[in-house]
């Protein structure tokens, strides 16, 4: 046989094996498997919906006792109304059919713009998302999940999917607009609330998770900034790219897991008792300002919250990567409850390594301090100690009834005066 001629190199192997490939070709092959899939899950659900309405024509009908040829009418109009549904949905939209109004939001993939529809006039809020740092960053699944339940949510706690398309650089999601900001911008505005006015909230956003939770997801992200106010000042959630079956890690926020290891020796986590406030402390973050910083403490809150991957809400088996059911919003939403109430979270940290350190060691740095305790109800105290607890314990784990029960919201109705954004609106200022 003869030998390769000196200085040859091998040939690569014809079938490909060995040879890696590119990032962009996985790049475009990710981004191929998700346009076919968005595709398919989109001509399901529009067949699944008509359908529906078919049905729901049917049922109407028989209860009404119509003739055969009234029947046959109103089925003819229906299909009038289908064929020139589909005509509207499937036309290819851009961003060339909205004006863009102004930029009120940020995150890292893209931005969040305020557009009107050219055609209709019509305001909504438009998400777009970079392909290529999605697919770096692993985030196709996220952001998939995402879609999947504004889609699948049609209900008064869940912003409103209206449109998503695509184009060869971005994902863009046409969503519902709400005016009122969201419930960290208040939190910046008002610091604290009353008790009474975060029992209101907590009701709303119990009811909110729940509706998530009937629909078969979890949202284990919920934090102030992912809570919408509408005009009056009523809650809905938001950024659930997290939910259904995408599993969170501990790098999601920057964490390695070896960076939680809590008998490292490196770990230099603060075991002091926490002061009745941190100096200058950040909402939204986990970082403490120090007082010749106290000048920035106003432009820093503006941009804390749109910090992506902050860790201070999410439950301790979450980040231990546990197993986790439904329960793991109710630890957040405890957690944001502490925060409306005594005005930053319970384990902050001057970084997010820090902070989950002590979320998974939540029993020794859990603390509400003694002025906070003081203003208190004690069954508001009872309620917030039973979402920040162990999950096999944690109210809610069971059914919503253990919620609904609790002795906190018995006079609910009795005190209800609206929550902060509701005055807000109803004075003309928006949060």
């Amino acid at each position: 046989m003869a030998g390769r001629p000196e200085g040859a190199k091998a040939s690569p192997d014809r079938a490909g094996k060995g040879a890696p490939r590119s990032n962009d070709a996985q790049m475009k092959a990710e981004r191929l498997k998700e346009m076919l899939k968005q595709k398919y899950s989109r001509q399901k659900e529009e067949t699944d919906e008509m359908e529906k309405r078919r049905n729901k024509l049917e049922a109407q009908m028989n209860e009404m006792s119509l003739s055969e040829e009234q029947k046959k009418t109103y089925r003819e109009e229906l299909g009038k109304m289908e064929a020139q549904t589909m005509r509207e949905t499937r036309k290819r939209l851009s961003t060339d059919d909205f004006n863009s109004l102004a930029i009120i939001g940020r995150g890292a993939f893209g931005e969040v713009r305020l557009v009107r529809k050219k055609d209709t006039g019509v305001v909504w809020a438009l998400k777009s998302m970079t392909k290529d740092a999605m697919v770096v960053k692993n985030q196709v699944g996220h952001v998939q999940a995402e879609r999947d339940i504004l889609a699948a949510s049609d209900n008064a706690w869940v912003v409103g999917l209206e449109y998503s398309f695509q184009d060869d650089i971005n994902l863009y999601m046409i969503m519902e607009f709400l005016p009122g900001g969201d419930l960290m911008s208040l939190l910046m505005k008002e610091d604290i609330f009353p008790e009474v006015a975060t029992r209101q909230y907590m009701a709303e956003m119990i009811v909110a998770v729940a509706t998530v939770h009937r629909l078969g997801y979890i949202h284990r992200d919920l934090k102030p900034d992912n809570i919408l106010l509408d005009w009056q000042g009523h809650l809905k959630l938001t950024d659930l790219g997290l939910s259904k079956k995408v599993e969170i890690s501990p790098s999601y926020f920057g964490v390695k897991p070896e960076d939680l290891n809590v008998h490292a020796a490196a770990a230099r986590e603060d075991t002091r008792p926490m002061p009745a406030k941190p100096v200058g402390h950040v909402r939204g973050h986990t970082g403490i300002q120090g007082p010749n910083k106290g000048n920035k403490v106003n432009k820093d809150r503006k941009l804390a919250f749109s910090t992506v991957g902050t860790p201070d809400y999410i439950a301790p088996e979450v980040l231990a990567q546990k197993g986790y059911g439904a329960e793991c919003d109710w630890w957040s939403l405890g957690v944001i409850m502490y925060e409306c109430l005594v005005g930053y979270t319970p384990f902050y940290a001057d970084d997010p390594v820090m902070t989950c350190r002590k979320i998974l060691r939540w029993q020794q740095f859990f603390n509400v301090p003694d002025n906070v305790v003081r203003k208190l109800s004690p069954e508001c105290m009872d309620f917030m100690m039973s979402f920040v607890c162990e999950s096999s314990t944690r109210l809610g784990r069971q059914n919503m009834d253990e919620i609904k029960s609790h002795p906190w919201f018995a006079s609910l109705r009795r005190q209800y005066v609206g929550p902060p954004g509701e005055r807000e609106a109803r004075s003309g200022h928006g949060p």
